[in-house]
């Protein structure tokens, strides 16, 4: 007796948790679009009044509006390793890629200018794709060798300009469920890191330019695309110290070094 009354009070409270988790969900979809609203008067002025100058404003000012957004998600961040980061240079951000929030937790690290590489349906996304492609920021089409090429050469041009480039070498991430979807890369179902594409290890070379290694270890557990669930509560996060790099560097053995910095990070977290 005693038995089944523990079992119904634990199903209870599943279900109690998982009605609270969707009443969180649906919030944080409101709020994320509610600040989207409630800036869209200035990002408009920035990024077509006011230049160049008007749309790196607008980049930079990105990380307040990260914070904000990751605060009212009802999520902080424990960030361990380098930061707060003391370097001003150009950089290419590296991290793992396991949810839609991971873009949001590196704005609301960076304050730098900073630029993304991002998947081309992105720039076609209502809005959304408005402001990336007018702020400057770079699609590729990660199944087309020319656009991957145009995209690589935009990058090495915002490096000259001062910015730095966020990628996630990954190139994306994969779930049971979702064969429907393209897989240009190959990726693994549930894989806790999936094998890092060689473009951000070959720009920072040719631009001699450091490299930032960033394992975000449980971002995909607080926005699971899978469940479309968002759960509040902390983000680890761990910053590697820079690793500069020169021309005579082999990318492959600089991807190998931050490619198993970061395996090492995930699997010390999961385990």
């Amino acid at each position: 007796m005693i038995s089944q009354m523990f079992i119904f009070e634990k199903n209870i409270f599943i279900l109690n948790m998982k009605i609270l988790i969707s009443l969180w969900t649906y919030w944080c979809f409101f709020i994320t679009f509610f600040v989207f609203v409630l800036f869209l008067p200035i990002n408009l002025i920035l990024v077509f009044c006011f230049g160049k100058k008007g749309r790196e404003i607008f980049v930079r000012y990105n990380h307040y509006v990260g914070n904000l957004l990751l605060f009212l998600y009802g999520m902080y961040k424990e960030t361990k390793g380098s930061f707060p980061f003391t370097h001003n240079e150009p950089c290419v951000y590296i991290a793992n890629h396991k949810s839609y929030l991971d873009v949001i937790i590196i704005a609301s690290l960076v304050s730098q200018k900073i630029k993304y590489l991002g998947k081309a349906e992105v720039f076609d996304w209502p809005l959304v794709g408005l402001f990336s492609r007018y702020s400057g920021q770079i699609p590729v089409k990660r199944e087309d060798k020319n656009s991957r090429n145009k995209a690589y050469e935009a990058m090495k041009k915002s490096i000259d300009e001062g910015f730095s480039i966020i990628l996630f070498p990954e190139g994306g991430w994969r779930h049971d469920g979702d064969e429907k979807h393209p897989n240009p890369y190959s990726f693994k179902k549930e894989k806790i890191l999936n094998p890092f594409r060689n473009g951000a290890f070959r720009l920072a070379i040719e631009k001699s330019v450091p490299i930032v290694p960033i394992a975000l270890l449980n971002a995909g557990h607080r926005f699971s695309s899978k469940t479309m669930k968002i759960i509040p509560g902390k983000i680890g996060v761990y910053v590697f110290d820079l690793l500069y790099t020169k021309n005579s560097d082999d990318p492959l053995i600089i991807n190998e070094i931050c490619y198993n910095m970061i395996y090492e990070k995930l699997n010390e977290h999961n385990s």
